[in-house]
């Protein structure tokens, strides 16, 4: 091996005794030292391609020959050559150079030294195993490395190829075609992944080799770097599987307590566990053997008995029977929640084909929508209807990538991702699994990207072999569903957003959000106050959760809503308590406006309240991420100064924003040029000041365009814009309307603010499914495809 030296001793023939002359003479200094299949004798073609050049050197009388490995290389070409009984191999060779792994040795060097530490043990568990019942002549050298690991320089790559290559030397009863791969590996990192599978074997070979040593109370068998003539009978390949199972059987039974109840507590679930899962359990069985007892090793026994204890501990075979029933989940999804028709029947739909083929392949929701409207209570919702258990993980603040996949076993303090602890604790492998706020994941990473891990997670092609560090091996999740939830969709990694089924859920409009209030809301605080269980009665007012969502509340959702009925409850609850300390229990309240404001205090909301606009005033729609609001667009006309060409434009407009501004310009210029050249000439000898109030609030988007030109057209005009009218769309140089995106909730802000009317583009008129039927009556739609339809509709011409 490179680094190492190893003594051959020649043979009495002559061509053994020519290469040792010739080596004691001084002539061959190095030799080029490759294996060939052992049944066939000097048959170049059977020589493998690779081997090691080492330095020679022999003293004079000595029958042996001393080979010092130098560096790998690779045979070129080969000739033989010799004389009078004897025959030698001419060898031209280069160098065999690795690959550059420079970068990933530097970036990922915790997970190279997570790998070294876990040879490390596993050296430290063969010296434990073999020690008493199998010896050999490397121990002492084996010590030694374990012993001196903490003082290695494991910065260094050249010193942890050194230090492979030493372990492949020490490694007793290692044939040659188990370390030709690490010779003709060109990557230092695949070479640390064979060394440590090749050690694992090794030390199972080894309790096979222990378990007959004993049985048969054999002495003490000592090896040396040649494989012995009988360990041949020992291999696993030659076992008996039953024969073998009996053998670890009766090992573990004269084990410590707390391995026989972890190996009863595995046969019972192995047949459920995949191979890679099963085969660590074994390792760590194995190593817990070795370790004898926790006094022996207070260090490296709690770490695996962790370990084993939660992988035993993981939902491989337990499943919670799910409902057929597709009427049964409409039904408690309609009980759970009001309005929402749209989102019910998205869902309804994705979940049918999963009822009609359990086994058929998995698939991720993603519920988008402003905070309060409900995502979170859906996915409960859906896992009551389903009939499975429902478990929840928030991905706020998540920073590490470790927090998804836990940490390797030789880290300080591992443990697993939140994924399979959450399995762990829920105990079921089909489980509803909420994903909140998936929106917030990815941004501020300071150690891996956790976003990457949730990638296996979510893809169905994946995580059905979902692997976390901690334990090692790959864990089922394609049965289990996956509901993600999320406040703005583009805020969502692309890769992510692309594994998911995405339902947006709207802002509820006034109407919802009074019936939510009267349905769900007041009775559960009824409920937490105490009052239903003393039998009081609260009343409310015609009209006073119009006044309480208007007044007291800005949301899309009903969050807010639901403080300020607790806040009115709680004030109830303390009267019912003063009244019956006095002896008069009053069991009736009526909660009127007037007491509204005791309760309460004055409204603290009044922007979303629609005003009456003045000349140069047009009212537009907006989308936010926490649903729709009204956008008052201001336009004012002086004069020129310098006769310099003057558009100040304030309000913290986008640049997408500030093109609408100078469209509208435009297409106001070219209409007042063909329809009042003096107004066009009045336009043109002006500055313009185009304002959006709420100043520190930034803006941008392109539906404000026709709000921007009907506000111009009124200041240039002097017209008013029709009142409680309010607009949407965007425009192009032509003149033409084009659609836009959020009119839902654009909608609910407009039929909030009490506005009477909308102007919006004709291609969105599909837009407007969803929207309840009672609101379509309250509002008038005007859907228009140019500018100037725009204008006939903000400018009624008088009767």
């Amino acid at each position: 091996m490179p680094g190492n030296t190893s003594y051959v001793r020649m043979g009495d023939n002559k061509s053994s005794q020519k290469l040792l002359q010739s080596v004691q003479s001084g002539r061959s200094h190095f030799l080029f030292a490759v294996m060939a299949d052992p049944q066939i004798r000097e048959a170049p073609e059977k020589f493998f391609r690779t081997g090691v050049v080492a330095e020679a050197k022999s003293e004079p009388g000595s029958p042996s020959v001393v080979l010092k490995g130098l560096f790998r290389a690779e045979m070129i070409s080969l000739k033989r050559f010799g004389g009078d009984g004897w025959s030698l191999w001419a060898v031209t060779s280069k160098m065999v150079e690795d690959e550059n792994c420079d970068d990933y040795f530097v970036q990922s060097h915790q997970n190279v030294l997570a790998d070294l530490i876990k040879m490390r043990d596993l050296l430290r568990s063969f010296l434990n195993r073999s020690n008493g019942d199998y010896d050999f002549e490397e121990r002492p050298l084996m010590e030694n490395l374990v012993d001196n690991f903490e003082n290695f320089d494991w910065g260094d790559k050249d010193f942890v190829d050194y230090f492979i290559w030493s372990v492949l030397a020490i490694v007793p009863d290692l044939l040659q075609k188990d370390k030709q791969p690490f010779i003709e590996s060109t990557s230092l990192l695949e070479r640390i992944d064979l060394c440590i599978k090749t050690l694992k074997t090794r030390l199972k070979f080894l309790e096979i080799q222990t378990q007959s040593i004993s049985k048969e109370d054999r002495p003490i068998k000592k090896v040396g770097r040649v494989q012995a003539k009988d360990s041949g009978n020992h291999d696993s390949s030659n076992q008996n599987k039953d024969s073998e199972d009996k053998d670890f059987e009766d090992l573990i039974k004269s084990s410590h307590r707390d391995i026989q109840k972890r190996w009863n507590k595995f046969k019972g679930i192995r047949d459920h566990m995949n191979e890679n899962a099963r085969e660590v359990v074994m390792e760590d069985i194995r190593i817990l053997l070795s370790l004898g007892d926790p006094q022996s090793n207070t260090h490296e026994w709690p770490k695996y008995m962790g370990r084993l204890e939660f992988l035993l501990s993981l939902p491989w075979k337990e499943e919670t029977p799910q409902e057929s029933d597709i009427s049964k989940v409409v039904q408690v999804l309609d009980e759970d929640h009001y309005g929402l028709t749209y989102v019910k029947d998205a869902i309804c739909d994705q979940l049918a084909p999963k009822l009609l083929n359990p086994e058929g392949r998995g698939y991720i929701l993603c519920l988008v929508g402003p905070p309060g409207v409900g995502k979170t209570s859906l996915a409960k919702s859906v896992a009551r209807a389903l009939g499975r258990k429902y478990i929840r993980m928030s991905l706020g603040g998540v920073k590490d990538e470790a927090q998804i996949r836990g940490h390797k076993i030789t880290y300080i303090g591992s443990e697993a991702g939140e994924i399979l602890k959450d399995m762990k604790r829920c105990g079921v492998k089909n489980p509803v699994f909420v994903i909140d706020e998936i929106d917030k994941l990815g941004h501020m990473s300071v150690s891996g990207d956790p976003s990457s891990a949730m990638l296996e997670v979510f893809d169905p092609e994946q995580n059905n072999t979902f692997k976390d560090h901690y334990v090692a091996c790959g864990f089922d999740l394609s049965k289990v569903m996956f509901i993600a939830t999320a406040n703005v969709e583009s805020d969502i990694i692309p890769p992510l957003r692309d594994r998911m089924d995405i339902i947006r859920l709207p802002g509820y409009l006034e109407v919802e959000k009074i019936e939510i209030a009267k349905r769900y809301l007041v009775a559960r605080w009824m409920n937490e106050t105490g009052l239903s269980q003393n039998n009081v009665e609260v009343q409310w007012e015609d009209g006073l959760f119009s006044d309480l969502i208007r007044g007291y509340t800005s949301e899309a959702g009903v969050r807010n809503l639901e403080r300020i009925i607790a806040t009115i409850l709680r004030k109830v609850s303390r009267e019912f308590l003063k009244s019956r300390a006095e002896d008069k229990p009053l069991t009736n309240f009526i909660v009127t406006k007037e007491r509204m404001h005791d309760y309460l205090g004055p409204p603290k909301y009044f922007k979303d309240r629609v005003r009456s606009t003045m000349i140069g005033e047009a009212i537009g729609l907006a989308w936010t991420p926490v649903g729709g609001d009204l956008l008052y667009v201001q336009a004012e006309l002086y004069d020129k100064i310098d006769n310099k060409k003057v558009l100040d434009l304030t309000g913290m407009q986008g640049d997408v924003m500030k093109e609408s501004d100078k469209l509208a310009l435009t297409r106001l210029r070219n209409i007042l040029r063909e329809t009042n050249p003096t107004l066009a000439d009045k336009l043109r000898d002006s500055a313009i000041h185009l304002h959006f109030p709420e100043g520190a609030v930034s803006k941008d988007g392109p539906s404000a365009g026709i709000a921007i030109l009907c506000a111009l057209y009124s200041e240039v005009t002097g017209t008013l814009i029709k009142q409680n009218l309010a607009m949407t769309g965007e425009i192009d140089n032509k003149g033409r309307v084009l659609p836009v995106g959020g009119i839902r909730e654009k909608i609910v802000a407009a039929e909030r603010a009490g506005i009477k009317e909308i102007i919006m583009p004709k291609d969105n008129e599909r837009s407007l499914h969803d929207v309840p039927q009672a609101v379509k009556e309250r509002l008038k739609f005007n859907f228009v495809e140019s500018v100037d339809e725009v204008l006939e509709i903000a400018f009624p011409k008088p009767a």
